[in-house]
């Protein structure tokens, strides 16, 4: 059984829903994150140590904030200068 913080919205027959992906895989980066953050205070080596757990923050932050990735195409594809 998974936690509901993982599952999508309920079904109308009233089951839980299925267990999205999405939320699974920002869980995933952000735990990542906070490890290889610590990992990069113990090197001192210079900034640019930080640059994998802000890509796992983005990353997680990508996935929470945009429901579908028809959304996220269609950001990409507004950046791109694309209608």
């Amino acid at each position: 059984m998974a936690l509901s913080v993982f599952r999508e919205a309920p079904l109308p027959d009233g089951k839980p829903g299925p267990v999205s992906l999405r939320r699974v895989l920002a869980a995933f980066f952000a735990s990542c994150a906070v490890v290889l953050f610590f990992q990069a205070l113990q090197t001192p080596v210079g900034w640019y140590v930080f640059i994998p757990g802000a890509v796992c923050v983005l990353s997680s932050l990508l996935l929470l904030f945009f429901t579908t990735w028809s959304d996220v195409a269609a950001i990409v594809t507004a950046a791109k200068g694309g209608q």
